[in-house]
Order: C-alpha cells, then structure tokens, then sequence
C-alpha cells in the first residue's frame, strides 16, 4: 500500500503481452466500472491561462491506454476523479479526462497521485496521507 512517485512511474519494472516495459493500473470508475490498463513512464506539465492571462493553473499529466487493441475502454465521460492504482496496491493517480477509444487505443489522462498530494500537503493539511489503517 502508499503512493507511488514519480520515479516509480518512470521506472516500470512489469511487461505486457509484447514484453514492452509498462505499468498495469486499475481503476473503479462511475460509468466504465473496474477497467484495467497500461500507464506510459512520461508525464507532461499542463498549463491552463483564463480569460484574462493574469491568472493560470499548472498540473501534470499522466497518460494511460486501455489494456489492448481488444480491450474496452480504461474510462468513460463520468469517470472523472477515479483513483487509479497500480497491481501492488499502490494510487498511481487520479483520473481527469481521456479522448475515447479508436480502432487500436484509448487514451486517458490522470494527474500523478504524488503531484496531488504535494499540493494538499501545502494547502493546510500537512498530515495526509494515503493510508487508511
């Protein structure tokens, strides 16, 4: 159990069924229910300006695709704010949008579980934590 961070994420240490390096995640949404997919190591800085540029919000993304070709899809409209974990127990991450699936894949963002909880730890609660024992 506990959080994974960012060098985890970027260190996969499992393979899928081509014996490419990824990480199997789960997740247990609203609407697509309990999906399983494959997380990519690379995060992306995501910035969001409003209307009058004075003021933005920056996060990072985290990409995940559907388990196969074959599979359905990791996550639907209404999933949003789904954790998602990895096969050790671990939250890898919060769900917050996807493209919807195409022939071959499905691609949904999360924002990395650690990035969240810097931020909640900053924000006036310095002793969350992840555990619930």
């Amino acid at each position: 159990m506990g959080t994974m961070f960012d060098e985890s994420i970027r260190n996969q240490a499992l393979f899928d069924g081509d014996r490419e390096p990824c990480l199997l995640v789960v997740k247990n949404g609203n609407s697509a229910g309990i999906t399983i997919g494959r997380a990519n190591g690379v995060s992306s800085i995501v910035c969001n300006y409003f209307h009058d540029m004075s003021f933005h919000q920056t996060s990072i993304e985290w990409g995940i695709i559907n388990y196969d070709s074959k599979s359905e899809v990791f996550s639907e409209p209404g999933d949003w704010g789904s954790i998602i974990a990895d096969i050790y127990g671990r939250i890898d991450g919060m769900l917050t949008g996807g493209d919807g699936k195409t022939k071959t894949s499905d691609m949904t963002y999360a924002t990395p579980w650690w990035w969240d909880l810097e931020r909640i730890k900053a924000k006036g609660f310095p002793n969350a934590h992840p555990n619930i024992l």
